[in-house]
């Protein structure tokens, strides 16, 4: 297994798009994937595992990671990237900066309309059943 100073890039595939060669295909989530598979990343950036962190933490309410279908994947990667945007137009803010407020506009909306559309697709939380119920109320626990 290569260390992570051995890693490169490897040279540009027939599409133009640069593949990081990593110690294994079979040990990496789904979440690291779609940092390798955006061109010209490496995902060894502070913004890269941002960017990683947010996929994580935008997908876990939906599931498996590995079980959602592509199109939730974009919808999961379309709102970490805005939520990377919108983070460094509200940093600018804070230092003082000018800030551009149609794009500050347009980015908290397109982040609201993508997390509304990644709620919709939440899997319902199970209900405990009547006999779990029951169960916890025996052992001391308050059922949920």
């Amino acid at each position: 297994m290569r260390s992570p100073a051995a890693r490169s890039a490897a040279p540009p595939s027939p599409s133009g798009r640069m593949r990081l060669i990593v110690p294994s295909k079979t040990n990496r989530s789904r979440a690291a994937n779609c940092i390798a598979a955006l061109p010209g990343l490496d995902g060894r950036s502070a913004e890269a595992r941002r960017f990683r962190d947010l996929v994580v933490a935008l997908a876990s309410p939906l599931g498996n990671i590995d079980d959602l279908p592509e199109e939730t994947i974009a919808l999961v990667r379309t709102a970490a990237g805005l939520t990377m945007q919108s983070e460094r137009l509200q940093a600018a803010i804070v230092k003082g900066e000018q800030v551009n407020h149609d794009d500050l506009t347009r980015v908290a909306n397109g982040l609201s309309r993508t997390l509304s559309a990644l709620r919709a697709r939440r899997r319902p939380k199970k209900e405990p059943s009547l006999l779990e119920k029951i169960i916890a109320s025996h052992n001391g626990n308050a059922a949920k």
